[in-house]
């Protein structure tokens, strides 16, 4: 693990200097080096004492999920750093690098220290932004993985299916958003795998309730299964907020479920779209149970 020193040089943050003249984001290399040294999960109190470094690689807009479902503003997620370091010599697994532009994507694995008993894996997506001259943090969320659950990428196999022949929503970004994220849900209530295919990026990633990581393919023949209409009486929206930074907008929201057998639960999303040519597309989503049924 780098040492305090690195960590702030890599970010741009070098103690007792003048705040940096705003600077073009690093190429992509570059970025890339940044972005996987400043892994939060990393810095621990140990290294970190004050929590100096956290709260300058914070952004004052920042929300975490956590993998217990709850949703933490920057004061929480600072305030609960310290207890949430992980184990000597255990570091981020599997961590993939995704750049757009002045935002950055990072989703990974990291063993979560629990007392007396043995570290649980948690699979995670960051969001940073490039600000002036140093990455921020603007988004967090963590699923655990399930024991049974394979850490690797799951690749599927697109189901064949006709196009789609709708029309996009019109108007300001947030009204787009918004409907878009209605558009979403609404899809999945009738597995409606042609929307998906439109509106999915071809590099989309989505981490499911239970950890596990699926491209495109396989969230399309995820989406072709009738999962609402077999399984479930009622699958609502709420709580949606809408945040957006330069062309990356974020989406949290609530599924409050309920299934035909009686039982209920309670999920949170992210839906990350990137604006690409005058058009949203949704390039990852990660979803974390806060109660299951």
């Amino acid at each position: 693990m780098p040492n305090v020193p690195g960590l702030y040089v890599l970010a741009g943050l070098v103690p007792d200097a003048p705040a940096p003249e705003a600077v073009a984001v690093p190429e992509p290399e570059v970025a890339q080096a940044q972005l996987r040294a400043l892994q939060h999960r990393t810095i621990d109190v140990r290294v970190d004492p004050t929590g100096d470094l956290l709260r300058a690689l914070t952004h004052d807009d920042f929300m975490r999920t956590a993998a217990d479902g709850r949703w933490h503003d920057r004061a929480r997620f600072l305030a609960d750093a310290p207890t949430q370091a992980v184990p000597p010599n255990t570091g981020a697994e599997d961590v993939r690098v995704r750049l757009f532009g002045t935002l950055a994507l990072v989703h990974g694995l990291y063993a979560r220290a629990r007392p007396e008993a043995p570290p649980a894996r948690v699979r995670y997506t960051d969001v940073h932004r490039w600000s002036g001259g140093t990455w921020q943090l603007v988004s967090v969320q963590e699923t655990a993985l399930a024991a049974d659950v394979a850490a690797e990428l799951v690749r599927g196999n697109a189901p064949p299916h006709a196009g789609w022949n709708g029309r996009d929503p019109a108007g300001d970004d947030d009204t787009v958003l918004h409907a878009l994220n209605e558009a979403y849900v609404a899809a999945f209530r009738g597995a409606d795998v042609a929307w998906y295919d439109a509106h999915l990026a071809t590099d989309y990633l989505v981490i499911n309730g239970d950890g596990s990581l699926h491209d495109k393919a396989g969230a399309l023949a995820r989406f072709a299964r009738p999962t609402f209409a077999t399984t479930m009486r009622s699958f609502p929206v709420e709580r949606v907020r809408v945040r957006r930074f330069d062309d990356l907008a974020l989406i949290h929201a609530e599924n409050a479920y309920e299934l035909k057998d009686g039982r209920s639960g309670v999920s949170r999303y992210t839906d990350i779209w990137h604006r690409r040519d005058g058009r949203w597309l949704c390039v990852a989503a990660h979803i974390t149970a806060q109660r299951a049924p």
